[in-house]
């Protein structure tokens, strides 16, 4: 098992509990959520008593609960006396076979996978059920774990965390949301599960298209050169990942599947983002509530990430986090069907060398970056004193004066500011004068348009390879010069 150390430590505590447990248990589609539960219940937890029933996508209601009995005959070779057709008759079935086969040694799981699935629009009794079943038998059991667990993290938050009506709210007793791998979960999945032999900016490339996302690392095949795994996943009609996307946003929001992915492609069309009221006017929409409610589902998920601008509450970006989404984005989404099948092999490998992807590498790392600052701040040793992260930007209307961009700022306790750089080439980077003057006037213009008072401001660089050393570089004081290897 990589990583996930802090959620196995929550499923021990729910383990050695006196009481019955509730858990949420949400995150990204293919994050390893199902895998999580497996490992701990049927290879860690043997004494548990495990249940797992799974809701379908686009299944009725009938065939759900029909698949929610044979479940519990397929795990416990027990078959209902009566017809049942309501979801309350399902959970009175499944109290009675709980009640007959409860194990004294250990705790009794009832893991419900991909829960948003089984009544999406809440109008088949299914949550009622539930609740009830919690509240009149599982709780009071107090020898039970339910588990409900769900790719649709806005489901989870609406129907299970929000709805003070619902029958659920506030009961839950823990909260699982995983995430995917960071950079340095990732390389060593790859190196040590995987078996790839490859070094540190190559982890970073895949990470750049893959992201931290389990599954789709395990689509890897380290027998093969990194492009040849790429073109067959990606530029394949038959590749893994390549109808993914679409997988993605159809099995989670259903009929609103095509707004959210409206969003989506209007933000990739600028790397550093959008306000709300330019997703509004781009999109030819109100900022009302449908779209407030559909990006609140995209960040929910983690497919966007919202970055504030520093000293200011009204004008929050929002970028495409994902990498998978961003690299689908740029590479795939305005390939048809028959370019695909017309591409021809070896594909990528030509892309890899242009300069189209140097450029596309070089955004896709600072937002590699931005999803890792903890792995940032671990190394620069001052996890603890951050307050915030955000950018900042400043227009001048003096011709005398130049405006200035930065994407990372990272603010500190003790108004301490730190501007971070980042650069991802093949060597290491070399400060030229032209860069040096770029950054002094960053200094120079945030210093004196974007923070008031007290201040302290440090400049510092991460890169693949680290920076050159010469006259331009001594001559910034630059507090940190940060290396991939060093994050991972």
């Amino acid at each position: 098992m990589i990583g996930r150390i802090n959620e196995i430590s929550i499923l021990n505590n729910l383990c050695n509990s006196s009481k019955s447990e509730l858990l949420a248990l949400y995150g990204r589609r293919r994050i390893g959520k199902t895998y999580l539960i497996n490992y701990m219940f049927n290879e860690h937890k043997k004494e548990c008593t495990f249940f797992r029933f799974t809701g379908s996508y686009e299944l009725d209601n009938s065939t759900q609960i029909e698949n929610f009995i044979e479940s519990i005959y397929d795990w416990f070779k027990v078959e209902p006396t009566k017809d049942i057709n309501s979801w309350s008759k399902a959970f009175i079935f499944l109290k009675r076979v709980i009640t007959s086969h409860q194990s004294k040694n250990g705790k009794f799981v009832l893991f419900i996978d991909e829960i948003p699935w089984i009544d999406k629009k809440n109008n088949n009794g299914f949550l009622g059920a539930l609740g009830h079943f919690w509240n009149d038998f599982c709780e009071p059991n107090k020898n039970i774990i339910m588990i409900i667990c769900g790719s649709n993290s806005s489901w989870i938050k609406n129907k299970i965390f929000e709805d003070s009506n619902g029958p659920l709210y506030q009961r839950l007793t823990e909260k699982i949301h995983l995430k995917p791998f960071d950079l340095k979960e990732t390389k060593e999945y790859l190196l040590n599960e995987k078996g790839f032999l490859i070094d540190d900016k190559t982890v970073v490339e895949l990470y750049m298209i893959f992201g931290g996302v389990a599954k789709y690392l395990s689509f890897l095949n380290p027998k093969k050169r990194i492009d040849e795994n790429i073109d067959e996943l990606f530029f394949r009609i038959d590749g893994h990942l390549n109808k993914e996307f679409t997988t993605i946003f159809k099995s989670l929001y259903q009929d609103r599947a095509s707004f959210l992915i409206s969003i989506i492609n209007f933000l990739s069309s600028k790397q550093s983002g959008f306000t709300l009221n330019e997703i509004a006017d781009g999109l030819e929409i109100k900022v009302g509530a449908k779209l407030k409610n559909g990006v609140e589902d995209l960040l929910e998920c983690g497919f966007i990430h919202g970055l504030s601008k520093f000293n200011s509450k009204i004008n929050t970006k929002y970028i495409i986090s994902d990498p998978y989404i961003l690299f689908y984005q740029k590479w795939l989404n305005d390939k048809s069907k028959n370019d695909i099948m017309n591409l021809s092999l070896p594909y990528w490998n030509s892309i890899a060398t242009s300069q189209k992807y140097n450029i596309w590498s070089g955004f896709a790392f600072e937002t590699v970056c931005l999803t890792n600052i903890d792995l940032y701040l671990d190394v620069r040793k001052t996890k603890g004193l951050m307050r915030s992260y955000s950018y900042w930007n400043y227009k001048s209307d003096n011709k005398n004066e130049q405006g200035a961009q930065i994407d990372i700022l990272i603010e500190y306790t003790n108004n301490v500011y730190e501007i971070v750089e980042c650069k991802f080439y093949n060597d290491e980077f070399e400060i030229t004068d032209s860069y040096r003057k770029n950054i002094l006037n960053k200094i120079n213009m945030f210093s004196k348009y974007g923070v008031k008072g007290k201040f302290e401001l440090k400049f510092a660089m991460l890169t693949s390879y680290g920076c050159k050393r010469n006259s331009h570089f001594n001559s910034l004081q630059i507090a940190d010069d940060v290396k991939i290897s060093q994050l991972i």
